[in-house]
């Protein structure tokens, strides 16, 4: 068999199924992937950007189901919630330095 060629008798080939999904499972699958970049650190352009490109296509649904405003205030709400990072760097020093030293805070603006 041809290298590209798929072999029908493969058990490991990929399948995709389409599932169906009411606004509800839409609305909560936004929040997920909102929540997701902000807990990495992304700022509120950099989140609504990934909605509105289509290479994400889950996110891009998303987007295209439940519109620009509603997006924008899940991303909102994500970002009210978890866009505090907090780092903590416990390797880099001895265990007497790391009783006394304080936590970072890094807050967007």
């Amino acid at each position: 068999m041809p290298y590209n060629d798929p072999d029908p008798t493969d058990p490991n080939m990929l399948v995709g199924v389409m599932l169906p999904a009411d606004a509800e499972a839409t609305t909560e699958m936004a929040y997920v992937f909102a929540e997701e970049f902000a807990r990495m650190g992304h700022d509120r352009r950099q989140i609504l950007s990934l909605f509105k490109n289509p290479f994400y296509g889950g996110a891009h649904g998303a987007y295209q189901s439940l519109g620009e405003t509603a997006i924008e205030s899940i991303v909102d709400e994500c970002l009210a919630v978890w866009g505090t990072v907090v780092i903590r760097d416990r390797d880099s020093c001895s265990p007497e330095a790391r009783a006394t030293s304080t936590n970072t805070v890094l807050r967007r603006e």
